[in-house]
Order: structure tokens, then sequence, then C-alpha cells
């Protein structure tokens, strides 16, 4: 099985996802996490006149195994711009972008700011482009030079970082980010970081162990975060915690992705203020569907996860795509919007997973959040992983057809639930996933 170790940019569900713990969680108990908050940070957390940094991305490589993304609307400028109308000064945040973002480039920068952030300020690393893992499992990120080659020699080590912060800086707070595959290798690196006293916030797109979306979902949702959007502001309240954005950041990959991201605090409590909303906003419509939930809908000969915006007019529905670096909205029929639903499976289940289209052997060895840790047959634990049931067979799976607009098509049903079931159409991807009645399968 042939795995290329690379990037991605970068729960309701909303009740879930503060429960996941290395990938979409806060990576510790409930008593833990208080015992942590008595000598950390319990208020205002946002980055302002006394956070240094450095912002890099990076979208194209020397190195043509490592394919370009598009430049188009990216978002890591867009951060670096946010956060200095937050307050955080010019000369203290670096950025670094594209060809300026080699490896030393990345590591003297972070050094630089470590050497200036004083005592009570706080450091903020984010970090997107490609993630690589190497054979011994250390993780990378991919500097502008870097070489498929060597890791080692020419990749951003993130344990160095987590090294390098741990014993150089002198102030309170540290935020880590990153949008690439193997981000959440920085959750090692909070902890790592946390020992030394820091208080530590770590935000990544994607889990130690995954590859990541090639959209910017991850940055959009810390964009959004930051600047008040007034959907994440789950209690309405007038400010967005850090606990809410956790929340926002598991369900925007979770539902637009089918990715597991990671959260965890060390030091800072689950009510600290990252921002204030928008003076006037205020959530339009309640109920079903509610404002701020999920669906999929109706895009061009497809379907795409939509969030819906006003429902106000609860046959009239104001919902929000988003695509690669792009917000558009767009009204829809409440009967066009399709529940998103995910498939229940237990720990020790033999199943199959899709990888680059073909169907491996595995099992399931835990689960969280309706994602499986998975372990392939034959293979060491360099390749686990985890995934949704996107991407799970069991091979008991009922074949179907499914009436769909007046025509019949090839289905399997992957779950059955009184009386209704859940099936995927044989020639189309998960998209397409509906619950259907009795009416409309016959066997």
């Amino acid at each position: 099985m042939k795995k290329f170790l690379l990037i991605i940019f970068i729960l309701p569900l909303f009740i879930n996802c503060s429960k996941v713990t290395e990938l979409t969680g806060k990576g510790s108990n409930e008593k833990t996490e208080k015992k942590q908050v008595k000598s950390g940070v319990t208020s205002d957390i946002s980055p302002g006149e006394n956070t240094y940094g450095v912002i890099s991305g990076v979208l194209e490589w020397t190195d043509k195994d490592f394919p370009p993304f598009s430049n188009r609307n990216r978002k890591d400028k867009e951060l670096y711009e946010l956060l200095g109308t937050k307050g955080v000064q010019e000369k203290n945040l670096a950025i670094l972008i594209d060809k300026e973002s080699t490896v030393e480039a990345m590591k003297q920068a972070v050094s630089d700011a470590l050497k200036k952030a004083p005592e009570g300020s706080t450091f903020i690393f984010y970090y997107a482009g490609h993630g690589v893992k190497d054979k011994d499992n250390s993780i990378y990120f991919a500097s502008y030079d870097i070489s498929s080659k060597n890791y080692k020699k020419t990749g951003f080590n993130v344990s160095w970082l987590g090294d390098v912060i741990r014993d150089n800086f002198k102030g309170k707070l540290v935020w880590l980010l990153a949008d690439c595959c193997y981000s959440g290798a920085l959750l090692d690196e909070a902890k790592k970081i946390n020992s030394s006293g820091k208080s530590v916030i770590a935000l990544t797109s994607a889990a130690s162990c995954n590859i990541s979306t090639a959209n910017w979902t991850f940055t959009q949702t810390v964009i959004d975060c930051f600047s008040g959007l007034w959907l994440a502001d789950r209690n309405s309240d007038g400010k967005i915690t850090i606990s809410e954005t956790g929340l926002e950041l598991g369900d925007a990959m979770k539902f637009r992705e089918r990715q597991m991201c990671g959260y965890e605090l060390h030091g800072v409590d689950e009510t600290s203020t990252v921002a204030a909303t928008k003076p006037g906003s205020t959530p339009l419509g309640s109920g079903d569907p509610a404002a701020g939930s999920y669906f999929m809908a109706p895009k061009g000969n497809d379907c795409a996860a939509i969030r819906v915006l006003n429902s106000e007019n609860k046959n009239k529905i104001e919902c929000e795509f988003f695509d690669y670096s792009d917000k558009s909205s767009q009204i829809f029929d409440r009967s066009e919007l399709r529940p998103i639903h995910f498939v229940s499976y237990n720990t020790g289940d033999r199943i199959k997973v899709s990888w680059e289209g073909k169907w491996y052997d595995a099992d399931i060895q835990k689960s969280q959040n309706d994602f499986y840790y998975i372990k392939y047959d034959g293979y060491d634990d360099f390749w686990n992983e985890w995934v949704a049931y996107d991407r799970i067979k069991t091979g008991k799976e009922k074949t179907a057809q499914v009436e769909w607009k007046g025509s019949w098509y090839p289905a399997e049903v992957l779950e059955e639930s009184s009386g209704n079931y859940f099936i995927r159409y044989v020639n189309d991807g998960y998209t397409w996933d509906e619950w259907v009645d009795k009416s409309r399968i016959r066997f």
C-alpha cells in the first residue's frame, strides 16, 4: 500500500466535539483541566499588542514531488492581516510566504521572535502548506526548500519547534496553529511546552497520524473566530470563547471535510475569550434547521456540505458553501437540504478501508465522535489513521435498488433504523448518501 505523505490545508454534533481528545478535543478530562487552569490563563487570550510570533505559508516548493496549491484568496496572509487589526505589531510578527519560508528562515524567525518576547507575552506560530511524516514517525512542515529525499535535513522539524519554545520563551501563553497533513503533531509539542510552566493552545487541521484536506477550511474557521463571527458564539453571550472556537473547528472539519481536527488546551480556561462578536450580529432563525447547523445540498451536478445562515423563513433557507478559499451563499428550499449522518461501527469490527481508490483489510481499534482509529492488516502502526464511515465497508452491506426522481438506481444499505435505510448509490460518492423509507427501496 503506497501512502504519499503530504499536506493538507488547510461538531451538530455541536455537543460532541468537546469530548474528542488527541484529535478534536481538549486532551484531558475535566478534573485535569481544572487543575491546570489554577496557574494558567483564565481571561482574554486573544492575540494583541503583546503578541510575538511567526506566520508561515507555503503553496509552492522547489521539489516537484510536492504539488503546488492555488494562491487564490490565500488565508495565511488574511490571518496575518487580521492579527494586525487586533493590535499585534508588525515588527513583532514575521510573515514568511512561499520562497521566503526556507527551513533556515523559518527557524531564524522563530528564534528571533522568542528572543524579543518578554515576560507576560504571547507567542503565536502558524503554518500552512504540506506536512510530511518520515519513516521514523517524525513530522516535518514542508519548508519551501524541503527535499523529498531528506526530510531530516531540509524540513522544518515540529519537534524542534516544541523544544525551542519550551527552552526559550519567557512569556505566558503559546498559540500553536497548523493547517497541513499530520499537523496534530503540535498537540504533543503543546504538552512539552506546558511542562515548562507555559500555557498552551494547540489547534490543528488534522490528527498527528492523518493527512489533511487541500482546502482552507481550518484557517478560515480560525479567522472567523478571531474576527468575531456570530455563528461561533454558541450561547449568544456576545463573545467567542476558546471552547466555542474548538467546537467551530470540529464542526467545520467534520462536516465539510470528513476529517478529525486537533484541539488541546494546557493551563487555559475553556471560557477564556478569543473575540467579541461583531455589534448587531445575532442568529437568524432557530429550531430545525437552526442557523449554524450543517446539511448536504445540491451543488451543480453534485452535492456538498452547507451551513445554514438564515432560517427565519422556514421554507427558504439561506445557506453558505465554502469552496477551497471562497464563501458563497445560496437560497434553498427546505426540501433540498439533507441531514448529515455518520454510520456507527464498533471497536474490534473487521472492515475494509479505502485508500487511494483501493480497499484494504483493517480493524477498528478505537472510536471517537464518529471517527474510527484503524490498523491495516499486514502494515505496521506507521499506517494507522482515523477515518470516517465514508471510507469504510464491512462486507455486510445489503444490495438494493433505490428510487430517485422516478428512476431506480443500484445502492448499498449502510445502516437501518426504525424501518428507514441509510444508503449509498453504487456509482456515486458519499455526498449523495441519504435516508430512504420503504417506499423508495426494493431488495
